[in-house]
C-alpha cells in the first residue's frame, strides 16, 4: 500500500499545477436538495435493499457531484444528473447480486427493443434517461454524448465481471498467471480503453454545456476539447479513488492496471528492485492531468475569457459565447475536484493534514485564495441530505442519525403506499 505521504504530495502538487481554486461550499439550495431527497426516499430507496444509512450516502454522494460539478446548471440539470449517479452508483454496487444480475444482462436488450425493464431499479433509470433525453430536444448530436455513456455503463459492469472473474477466483495454474502477464505487457491501452467504458465521462462532460434545457452553445466552440475533457473527468476520479481502494485493497482499478501493464513490459521504476511501482504510476497519470487540463483551458480560452471578464484588454476574438462556455468549464473544473475533497466516500479526511496544512478533518475555510487551509470546522453540521452547511455548532453524530431515522420512517411510508391492496 502506497504511504500517505506519497499520495499527498501527489495530490499537492496536481493540484497547484493545474491552478486549483477551491470555492465557498454553496449555500442550501431547498430547490434542488428537497426533491432530490423526496425522490431517494419514496421512489429509490423501495427499488432498491439499501438501508437509511446507505441511502444517505448516496444521496451525499449523487447530490454533492451535481451540485458542485454543475454550478451554473438548472435545479432541472442538476436534479437529472443526481439522479443518474445514484442509480448507477447502486447498480455498480450490485453487480455481485444475482438476482440483480440477471436483470442488468437484459437492460440494453430491453432499452433497444422499446421493451418494459422488469427490474424496478432498472424502470427508474430507464425512465430517468428518457427525461434527460427529452432536456436535448432536437440536438441529437449531443443527445447522443450525453445519453449513450449511461446506456454503455451497465454493459460495462458485465464485462468488467467477465474479464476480472477468472482473476478474482485466486488461480493458481502458473501457466495461466504467465498468459495473464504477457498479455499486460502488450494491452497497454487496455486500461483506458477499460475505464473509458465504466467512466461515464463524456456524459458528464457533455452537460459542462448545456447548462439549462433553452441554453444552446455551438458543438465546434467546444468538441475539440471533449477527448481531453473525457480523460480529465476519468483520471482525476481515478486518482482522488486510488486512497480509499488502497485501503480497501482493490486492484481492479486503472492506476494497478496501469501498473501492471507498464511493469510486465519491463520499464524501470522507483521500487525496490527497480521495478514500476503504483507510485509510479499515479505520478505519470498526475502528469498527464496536468497536461490535459492545460490543453482543455487553451481549447475553450480559458484565460483569455478570464481576462476579458477583468476588464483586461484582449487581443482576440473572444465573444459572448466563449466566455460562457470558459465559465462553464472553470465551474466544472474546480468544482469536480472540490467534491471529491469533500464527499466522505473517498475518504480524504485523512489526509487534510497534509493537503490543508494542518487543518481539521472536514474543514471547508480557506487560508489563502486558492488553496484549501486551515480553520475551525466544528461550525459545520450535516441536515437532511448529508448536506454541509455553516451554522453555530451542531452534532455531526447525532444529526446523521436523525438523517437516518428520517430516511427509516419514510421508506415505510412508501413501501407502504406500494403495496398491493
Amino acid at each position: 500500500m502506497m504511504p500517505t505521504s506519497e499520495f499527498s504530495t501527489s495530490i499537492r502538487r496536481l493540484l497547484s499545477e493545474i491552478g486549483y481554486r477551491h470555492e465557498p461550499f454553496p449555500s442550501y439550495d431547498a430547490e434542488f436538495r428537497e426533491p432530490f431527497h423526496l425522490w431517494i426516499s419514496t421512489t429509490l430507496g423501495p427499488t432498491s435493499s439499501w438501508g437509511p444509512k446507505k441511502l444517505a450516502e448516496v444521496e451525499h454522494t449523487a447530490g454533492g457531484i451535481a451540485e458542485r460539478s454543475y454550478p451554473y446548471a438548472s435545479t432541472q440539470l442538476k436534479l437529472l444528473f443526481a439522479k443518474l449517479t445514484a442509480i448507477v452508483t447502486i447498480i455498480d454496487d450490485s453487480i455481485e447480486d444475482e438476482a440483480v444480475y440477471k436483470h442488468l444482462v437484459q437492460f440494453s436488450a430491453k432499452l433497444y427493443r422499446g421493451e418494459a425493464q422488469q427490474n424496478e431499479l432498472l424502470a427508474v433509470y430507464n425512465a430517468t434517461l428518457k427525461e434527460l433525453s427529452e432536456v436535448y430536444g432536437d440536438d441529437s448530436v449531443l443527445r447522443g454524448l450525453a445519453i449513450v455513456p449511461w446506456i454503455n455503463f451497465v454493459d460495462a459492469c458485465l464485462m468488467e465481471k467477465q474479464i476480472f472473474g477468472p482473476e478474482r477466483s485466486k488461480i493458481v495454474d502458473p501457466v495461466q498467471l504467465r498468459r495473464f502477464g504477457n498479455e499486460d505487457s502488450l494491452a497497454l491501452k487496455f486500461p483506458h480503453y477499460l475505464r473509458s467504458k465504466t467512466g461515464i465521462a463524456e456524459a458528464y462532460a457533455a452537460g459542462i454545456f448545456k447548462a439549462t434545457e433553452s441554453q444552446y452553445l455551438p458543438l465546434q466552440k467546444y468538441i475539440k476539447a471533449l477527448p481531453d475533457l473525457t480523460f480529465y473527468i476519468e483520471a482525476f476520479n481515478d486518482i482522488l479513488s486510488f486512497h480509499k481502494e488502497e485501503i480497501a485493497g482493490e486492484t481492479y482499478n486503472l492506476i494497478h492496471l496501469r501498473t501492471r501493464s507498464i511493469s510486465s513490459s519491463g520499464v524501470p521504476g522507483t521500487g525496490a528492485n527497480g521495478e514500476w511501482t503504483p507510485y509510479d504510476t499515479l505520478r505519470l497519470l498526475c502528469d498527464e492531468v496536468i497536461e490535459a487540463a492545460h490543453r482543455i483551458d487553451g481549447l475553450l480560452r480559458l484565460d483569455e475569457c478570464e481576462r476579458k471578464l477583468r476588464g483586461e484588454a484582449v487581443e482576440s476574438d473572444v465573444d459572448e459565447v466563449d466566455i460562457q462556455i470558459a465559465i462553464q468549464w472553470s465551474g466544472y473544473r474546480h468544482g469536480y475536484v472540490s467534491w471529491h475533497l469533500e464527499c466522505r466516500r473517498y475518504q480524504l479526511g485523512s489526509l487534510k493534514l497534509a493537503l490543508d496544512g494542518g487543518a481539521p478533518e472536514g474543514c471547508r475555510q480557506l487560508e489563502t485564495p486558492g488553496m484549501i487551509g486551515a480553520g475551525d470546522c466544528s461550525n459545520y453540521r450535516i441536515i437532511d441530505s448529508c448536506y454541509i452547511e455553516h451554522t453555530e455548532g451542531g452534532d455531526l453524530g447525532k444529526t446523521f442519525k436523525e438523517t437516518e431515522s428520517r430516511y427509516s420512517s419514510e421508506m415505510e411510508q412508501a413501501s407502504e403506499r406500494l403495496r398491493p391492496p
